[in-house]
């Protein structure tokens, strides 16, 4: 495994709109201490690609599909796939989300 992690282009936006919400919820600083910590578990998991824990979703792209929990932020999660040079990012989400809708909803990409 290598320790590279990509970001699909729904996780970059899932991570710009969390860090809106908690600039405006809670302040500035908050909302980059948010990107700093996602940034950080996404090389930690990059690293270690089977931390997560596997999905219960039934779905046949998503079988590999597993879950963490941003470090320090931990209602949100990062829904990613492993791959040999790491992991790839397919979206940051709260988790009080309803993640089968979601996925089923908008796709993975």
């Amino acid at each position: 495994m290598g320790n590279r992690y990509l970001l699909r282009p729904k996780a970059d936006r899932d991570l710009d709109d969390q860090a809106d919400y908690l600039a405006d919820a809670a302040s500035p600083e908050v909302a980059h201490r948010f990107l700093v910590a996602a940034h950080e578990t996404f090389a930690l998991l990059a690293n270690q690609p089977r931390m997560g824990w596997r999905s219960k979703l039934r779905h046949p792209q998503l079988s590999q599909m597993r879950i963490f929990r941003v470090s320090r932020f931990e209602r949100i999660l990062i829904l990613y796939l492993p791959n040999a040079e790491g992991i790839e990012v397919l979206r940051v989400v709260h988790g009080s989300r309803n993640l089968q809708a979601i996925l089923s909803r908008e796709g993975i990409e």
